[in-house]
């Protein structure tokens, strides 16, 4: 299982509605909000079930939509270089 984390370089601002992340020092500036931001702030450091069921949890998405919410996003976040998985035995 693979758990997720900040690719090198990454700034991120936090404003509680929005997520602000970008790649530096260059960007682009990617600017997430709704369920977007909500996965962003539960699935670095974590496995995207362990994500799911947080958010489920939290009353931040329905149970049946939260796993495919969180393996969406978490590849967008991959492609776009903000998350790296990184495998349980990688430091």
């Amino acid at each position: 299982m693979s758990r997720y984390r900040l690719a090198e370089d990454i700034g991120v601002l936090d404003d509680g509605v929005r997520v602000f992340a970008a790649a530096l020092p260059d960007g682009p500036i990617v600017v997430l909000a709704g369920i977007a931001a909500d996965i962003w702030r539960v699935l670095p450091g974590s496995a995207e079930a362990d994500a799911a069921a947080r958010l489920i949890a939290d009353g931040l998405s329905p149970a049946e939509e939260a796993a495919g919410d969180v393996s969406m996003y978490a590849q967008a976040f991959v492609d776009a270089g903000l998350l790296v998985p990184q495998n349980e035995e990688q430091p």
